[in-house]
């Protein structure tokens, strides 16, 4: 996978990307702010952003999660040592990744996002200690009708 890691520490993105790279995926950039992160992601088009959910000076990750996901269709993954924040914003992430983490936890999580993207479920038994997913909505089959006593009409 091609990977966009967005996180305002330094020396823990540079582990992070180690990790990843480590996994056999491919950093495609490091951002520390939401208009960086933007900015990679549009130029980049990464599969995945590995996003914490506090940067800082530099903004809100969950904005930029949010951000990336409407304006790009691009799936995130909070990094956080804030697990209850993330899970405030199931909407913005595939799920949360708890700080500390550890190699094997990073490539296990990987493992569990590329079969996610692809389609594919996984077990909560499955997934290494520190990785929550969220529960995806289901898609109604057809849009929503009009509420009771709202009336459309046409040709005026």
């Amino acid at each position: 996978m091609r990977i966009l890691i967005v996180e305002d520490d330094r020396m823990l993105a540079a582990g992070l990307a180690m990790m990843v790279e480590g996994a056999g995926h491919e950093v495609v950039g490091h951002a520390v702010t939401v208009r960086a992160a933007m900015d990679l992601a549009r130029a980049h088009t990464p599969d995945l952003t590995l996003m914490d959910i506090d940067l800082g000076l530099g903004g809100s990750g969950i904005a930029a999660a949010r951000g990336m996901r409407k304006h790009h269709g691009l799936t995130s993954l909070f990094v956080t040592e804030h697990p209850e924040r993330a899970r405030q914003a199931p909407d913005a992430a595939l799920g949360v990744l708890m700080k500390p983490y550890g190699n094997d936890a990073v490539r296990a999580t990987l493992d569990a996002a590329s079969l996610l993207l692809a389609g594919g479920q996984v077990s909560a038994i499955d997934l290494p200690s520190g990785l929550e997913i969220f529960p995806s909505e289901p898609k109604p089959a057809h849009p929503p009708a009009p509420a009771a006593g709202v009336g459309i009409e046409m040709g005026r």
